[in-house]
C-alpha cells in the first residue's frame, strides 16, 4: 500500500512536470477510460499517457515550454538569488541624471522648437538667401541631434526596463508553478512562505519597474514627435534650397520699372511694425533666455578684455603704439573691439542658439570693431572700400528684413550692386592713374579680383532689374558676404597675431633664445601660416554660403579618386597627393627640429660646432627616410616588394653611379667619423679654407679670397687632409726673421720674444719662442714660434711682423739683402779674357 502511494505521488508530480500536451493527453486518456473501460485498463491507459508523446514533424514554430518547477532543495538557495536580482535590477535601472535631465529639460526644450518652428516659418515666406537657410538648416540638424540622443538613450533605457520585466515575469511564472508543485507534493510549511515570501518581492519588483517603463515610453513618444517635426523643418529648408539654386533662371519679379510692382510697396508700410515687433522679441529672447547663451557671451567679453589689457601691459607701449604698427601688436591698441569682435564672431557662429535676427543684428555691429582693427594695417588706397563694403553689407543686412516684399528687395538688390559697380570702377581708375604716374603698380592678382567682382556685380545687377530675384539674391548679397567675411577673418587674424604676441613675452616662451633672437621671424611665419588657414576657412564658408560646397566636395574626393594605372601598378590621384605632403610635413618636421636644436639645444650643451651640424644632418636624413616610408605607406605601395625594387635598383646603381655613390657612402663617413667639422680649416693639396658645409654628395670650403670650393666626399676620404682644427682652435705662426751678421743673437731673440709677448692675442701657455736657425748667405736666420687661435692667426701674422721690423730698426740692426758685384770690363780686357777662358776650358 504505501508502494502503490508513492508510485501515485510520483505520477502526480509527473503530471505536474509535463508540458501541457501530455497534461492534455493524460486527461482525455483518462476521461476515455472511465468511461468505456474497466479500471485495470484505465491504470494501463494512464501509464500509456505518461510516456513522453512521439514528436510529429513541426508545421508552425512550437510554444516555448513552460519554466521548470524548482525543486524543493534549491527553493532556499533560488530564492537568495532572486532577492540579489531583484537589488541588482533596482540599482542599474534606478533613474540616472540623463533621464532626469530629460524629464527636466524636454519642457521647455518643446517650448522652444515650438517658437524655432514658428521662427523658421515666417523666415521661410521671406524667400531667403542660401546663408540664412543654410544656418537655419544647421540650427534643425543640431536640434534633431541633440533629439536624437535622448531618444536614443530613452530607447536603451526602455529596452533593459522591458528585459527586467521579462525577467521578472519568468520568475514569477516558475515560482507560481514551484508553489502550485510544492503545495501538491505537500511540502513543509517554511517552504511554502518562502515560495510566497519570493512571489510577493517579485511583484513588488514589477509596478515600479512598469512605471518606470511606461515614463521612459511616454517621453519617447514626445522626443519622437519633436524629431518629426525637426524632420519636417529639415524638408522644407532642404525643398526651398532646391528651389532657390534650382530655379536660378526664373523670374519671380516684373521688371523694376514695371508701375504696378510700385503699388505693392504700400504692403511694406503695414508690415514694418510686424518685422519690428518680431526684432524686438528675439531681443527679448535673447536677453531673458539663459539657453540663448547671453551670460556666456558678456563673460567671454570680459574675460577676453581683461586678458588684452594684461597683454598690452606685458608688450609695452613702444611696441604697441606708432605710425606704422606691426601686424602682430595692432590689436593692443583698440582692446574692447579686438573683444567684441571675437565675442560677436562666437555669437554669430552656426552652430550659435541665438536667433536668426540677433545674429543678422550682430553681423551689422560687428562691422565696427572689424574697420577699427583693419584699416590701420591695410593700403589707404584700400580703406575707402573697406568702408563702402561695410556699408553695403549692413544695407543687404537690412534688406533680408524685407526680402519678401518685392519693390524694396528689388530697388535695394540695384542699389547695392550700382553703389559697388561705382566704388569698384573708382579704385580701378584710381590705381590706373596712380601706375601711369609712377606711384604704385597694381598686382595682377588684385585686378583679377575686381573684374570678377565687378562682372558678379553687373550679372547680378542685370539679373535684378529684370526680376530675376534668385539669380540677383544670389549674385550680389554674394559679393558683399564673401567681402564680409574675409575682412571678418582677417581682423580675426589681427586678434590671434596679438595673442600670440603677448604668449612670446610669457614664461616660458620667452626664456627660448629662438624667440628671444628670432622673435620678428616666428611672428611672421604665424602670420603666414594663419593667413593661409583663414583662407582655406573662407573658401568652405563662402561654397557653404552660395549652395556650392557639397558639389564641390563630391567634385575635389570624385578627382582625388580618379585610379591612375599603368601594366600592374595602380593608384590614384590622392595617394599621390597624400604622398607629397607626408614628404612635404617630413620637410616641415625636419626643419623645426634643427631649428629648435641649433636655437635652444646646443649653446645650451656647448656642444662643438662640427658635432652640432653632424647630429643635426643626421637627423635630418632620419626623419626624412621615415617620412619617405611612410609616403610610400600612404601611397598604398607593398614596401615587400620596394626591398626587391630597391635591390634591383642598387645593382644597377652601383655599376652606373658608382662616383655618385662613393661620394654619398663618404659623406656618411664624414658625419659618422667626423675627420672634419663644419668650421674646420682644411688644406686639401692647395686648396686651404674653412668648413661651409658637409652635403650628401660633396662639401663646401671657403678659401680666404672668398671663393667656395665644392669638394666631392670622396676626395675629403681618400686624399690626405689637413685640419688645423681638429682637436682644437689653436695655431702656431712660425716667423722668419733675417738680420745682419754685426747684430747680437741673443739679443736678437730676446727681441723677438718681447714682441711676440708683447701681442695681446698671442698664448703666453705655450710661450713665444725665439730659434737661431742657420746662417745664411747674407743674414743670420733667426725664427720666432707663437700660438694664438685659428680665427686670429692672419692678423696677428702681421702684427707680429710689423711689430718684429721696428723693434729691429729700433735696436740699431737691419734687414740684410743679397748682395752681388758686377765688374765692367774695357774691349781690351775683354779680348785678353776670351784666349784665358778657353785655355782654362781646354786645361
Amino acid at each position: 500500500m504505501q508502494r502503490k502511494m508513492g508510485t501515485v505521488l510520483w505520477q502526480k508530480r509527473r503530471m505536474l512536470q509535463s508540458p501541457p500536451e501530455t497534461l492534455v493527453a493524460i486527461l482525455l486518456g483518462a476521461f476515455l477510460s472511465l468511461s468505456t473501460v474497466p479500471s485495470s485498463a484505465v491504470e494501463q491507459k494512464t501509464a500509456e499517457a505518461l510516456k513522453p508523446p512521439v514528436p510529429a514533424t513541426p508545421t508552425a514554430t512550437p510554444a516555448p515550454p513552460p519554466p521548470p518547477v524548482i525543486p524543493v532543495e534549491e527553493v532556499a538557495t533560488q530564492a537568495t538569488a532572486v532577492g540579489n536580482l531583484i537589488r541588482g535590477f533596482a540599482t542599474n535601472l534606478a533613474p540616472g541624471s540623463e533621464i532626469e535631465t530629460i524629464r527636466k529639460f524636454l519642457p521647455q526644450v518643446s517650448v522652444d522648437i515650438a517658437l524655432e518652428l514658428k521662427s523658421t516659418a515666417n523666415i521661410l515666406k521671406e524667400q531667403p538667401a542660401l546663408e540664412t537657410l543654410q544656418a537655419q538648416e544647421q540650427i534643425w540638424q543640431q536640434r534633431q541631434s541633440q533629439l536624437t540622443v535622448w531618444l536614443n538613450l530613452l530607447t536603451d533605457r526602455a529596452t533593459k526596463q522591458q528585459v527586467a520585466l521579462t525577467q521578472l515575469k519568468k520568475l514569477q511564472d516558475t515560482w507560481a508553478r514551484t508553489r502550485d508543485a510544492e503545495e501538491s507534493a505537500k511540502a513543509p510549511p517554511p517552504v511554502l512562505r518562502q515560495i510566497d515570501a519570493t512571489l510577493a518581492a517579485i511583484a513588488a519588483a514589477q509596478q515600479p519597474h512598469q512605471a518606470q517603463r511606461d515614463e521612459v515610453l511616454n517621453l519617447q513618444t514626445q522626443i519622437a514627435e519633436l524629431v518629426a517635426g525637426c524632420n519636417r523643418a529639415l524638408a522644407q529648408i532642404a525643398e526651398l534650397q532646391q528651389m532657390t539654386v534650382g530655379g536660378i533662371f526664373t523670374r519671380e519679379n516684373p521688371p523694376i520699372w514695371n508701375a504696378d510692382l510700385w503699388f505693392r510697396a504700400k504692403v511694406l508700410q503695414d508690415r514694418l511694425p510686424e518685422i519690428a515687433a518680431s526684432y524686438w522679441r528675439d531681443i527679448l529672447l535673447y536677453v531673458r533666455d539663459p539657453s540663448r547663451h547671453m551670460p556666456w557671451h558678456v563673460g567671454i567679453f570680459i574675460a577676453l578684455s581683461l586678458v588684452l589689457l594684461a597683454a598690452r601691459r606685458q608688450v609695452g607701449p613702444s611696441e604697441s603704439a606708432g605710425s606704422h604698427p606691426s601686424h602682430a601688436t595692432v590689436v593692443f591698441d583698440h582692446v574692447f573691439a579686438a573683444a567684441l569682435l571675437v565675442t560677436l564672431m562666437v555669437a554669430t557662429a552656426p552652430a550659435s542658439p541665438v536667433p536668426i535676427t540677433v545674429k543678422r543684428l550682430f553681423n551689422i555691429v560687428a562691422l565696427v570693431p572689424i574697420i577699427v582693427l583693419t584699416r590701420r594695417v591695410v593700403s589707404p588706397i584700400v580703406a575707402p572700400v573697406i568702408y563702402a563694403l561695410a556699408i553695403l553689407f549692413a544695407t543687404d543686412t537690412v534688406r533680408r528684413a524685407v526680402a519678401g516684399e518685392p519693390p524694396m528687395g528689388q530697388g535695394i538688390l540695384v542699389l547695392e550692386a550700382v553703389t559697388g559697380i561705382v566704388v569698384l570702377g573708382w579704385l580701378w581708375i584710381y590705381g590706373a592713374r596712380r601706375a601711369a604716374r609712377g606711384l604704385g603698380q597694381t598686382s595682377t592678382l588684385r585686378r583679377l579680383v575686381a573684374a570678377f567682382v565687378l562682372f558678379a556685380l553687373a550679372i547680378g545687377l542685370i539679373a535684378a532689374v529684370f526680376g530675376y530675384m534668385r539669380l540677383a539674391r544670389l549674385t550680389i548679397p554674394g559679393v558683399f558676404a564673401g567681402g564680409a567675411l574675409a575682412l571678418e577673418l582677417y581682423a580675426s587674424v589681427q586678434v590671434a597675431m596679438g595673442v600670440v604676441a603677448y604668449a612670446l613675452r610669457l614664461w616660458p616662451l620667452r626664456l627660448l633664445h629662438m624667440v628671444q633672437d628670432h622673435r620678428d621671424l616666428l611672428e611672421r611665419r604665424i602670420y603666414r601660416l594663419l593667413l593661409w588657414l583663414v583662407a582655406v576657412g573662407w573658401l568652405f564658408r563662402y561654397l557653404d554660403y552660395l549652395g556650392l560646397f557639397d558639389p564641390a566636395w563630391s567634385l575635389a574626393i570624385g578627382f582625388l579618386n580618379t585610379r591612375l594605372e599603368r601594366g600592374s601598378l595602380s593608384t590614384s590621384v590622392g595617394d599621390i597627393a597624400a604622398f607629397f605632403l607626408t614628404m612635404l610635413g617630413a620637410y616641415w618636421l625636419s626643419t623645426f627640429i634643427r631649428f629648435m636644436l641649433e636655437e635652444d639645444v646646443y649653446p645650451r650643451t656647448r656642444i662643438a660646432a662640427g658635432q652640432s651640424y653632424a647630429v643635426s644632418n643626421l637627423l635630418n636624413y632620419a626623419i626624412l627616410a621615415v617620412g619617405f616610408l611612410l609616403a610610400l605607406a600612404v601611397l598604398g605601395m607593398d614596401l615587400t616588394k620596394m626591398t626587391v625594387l630597391l635591390g634591383a635598383l642598387g645593382v644597377g646603381i652601383g655599376f652606373g653611379l658608382q662616383s655618385v655613390v662613393n661620394n654619398f657612402v663618404s659623406g656618411l663617413i664624414l658625419l659618422f667619423e667626423r675627420p672634419i667639422h663644419v668650421g674646420d680649416t682644411v688644406q686639401v693639396g692647395s686648396l686651404q679654407g674653412r668648413v661651409r658645409r658637409i652635403g650628401i654628395r660633396a662639401s663646401v670650403v671657403r678659401t680666404a679670397q672668398g671663393a667656395e670650393i665644392i669638394v666631392p666626399n670622396a676626395q675629403l676620404i681618400t686624399e690626405q687632409v689637413t685640419n688645423w682644427t681638429l682637436s682644437d682652435q689653436l695655431r702656431r705662426l712660425d716667423l722668419p726673421v733675417g738680420v745682419n751678421y754685426g747684430a747680437e743673437p741673443k739679443k736678437v731673440i730676446e727681441l723677438l720674444e718681447t714682441a711676440a709677448g708683447a701681442h695681446p692675442k698671442v698664448l703666453q701657455d705655450p710661450a713665444p719662442r725665439g730659434l737661431f736657425m742657420s746662417y745664411g748667405d747674407s743674414s743670420i736666420n733667426f725664427e720666432l714660434r707663437a700660438w694664438t687661435e685659428q680665427a686670429n692667426s692672419m692678423q696677428v701674422h702681421s702684427d707680429l711682423t710689423v711689430a718684429i721690423y721696428d723693434a729691429i730698426y729700433a735696436a740699431g740692426m737691419s734687414f740684410p739683402f743679397p748682395q752681388r758685384e758686377v765688374r765692367v770690363l774695357s774691349d781690351h780686357d775683354a779680348a785678353e779674357a776670351v784666349p784665358a777662358s778657353n785655355a782654362a776650358k781646354k786645361a
